[in-house]
């Protein structure tokens, strides 16, 4: 495939978390929070992990273009503090591997630099629009909306008990993600995006601060 004829499809956000859900329903060691997304891909799907400097052309994974793997940069396990970004990032390549699975197995390369270069020359808004669709099912497979429904409405309650509502909206919410986002690995900052863009937020006792 020529990279400037390269067309990504449309993919509602709906089809995305039924993706992610639908895995959920399939594989046991996924259902519990917050979901082991690094041994679902080691030991359930049998994808090797390997390691390559490629956080230096702004990238922490990379899915193989053969399927077989993610390639992590070389330094993602490093620091403890970076295991969140790890875990997303590792999503991530899993929405490519579930949502883009016959455009990724149709290429053929013999290296991750050709696979890089290759992805270098997509269409810049084509090659957006795939990323969007796999961070979005990163979202949804690590903050399942079941769960975060129950614990958003927990953190709103507790930030109404502590005090936080005459603070405003925005406020409230930053409570919330600090109370939450640790329960479901993910950083503070995933969790204000997952949150604002679901049809939880703003929730019904915050809507009420604006009436």
């Amino acid at each position: 495939m020529e990279p400037s004829k390269f067309k990504a499809k449309f993919l509602s956000k709906e089809q995305i978390e039924a993706e992610a859900e639908s895995l959920r329903k399939r594989y046991p060691s996924i259902q519990k929070i917050p979901v082991d997304v690094l041994g679902f891909a080691e030991f359930d799907l049998g994808l090797e992990f390997d390691y390559s400097p490629i956080q230096q052309i702004g990238l922490d994974a990379i899915l193989r273009p053969d399927l077989t793997g993610i390639v992590f940069d070389a330094d993602a396990f490093r620091e403890p503090s970076s295991l969140n970004r790890v875990r997303f990032s590792a999503a991530h390549e899993l929405g490519h591997l579930f949502l883009h699975k016959e455009i990724y197995g149709n290429l053929k390369f013999k290296n991750v630099e050709q696979w890089i270069a290759f992805i270098d020359a997509i269409p810049p808004d084509q090659y957006q629009w795939i990323e969007y669709q796999a961070h979005q099912f990163a979202g949804y497979f690590l903050i399942p909306s079941k769960e975060l429904n129950l614990a958003l409405n927990e953190a709103v309650l507790d930030a109404e008990q502590e005090g936080f509502f005459p603070q405003g909206a925005d406020e409230v919410l930053e409570f919330c993600c600090r109370a939450i986002h640790r329960d479901f690995g993910v950083s503070r900052q995933a969790m204000q995006t997952r949150i604002k863009k679901s049809p939880l937020w703003p929730h019904a006792k915050v809507l009420k601060l604006s009436n």
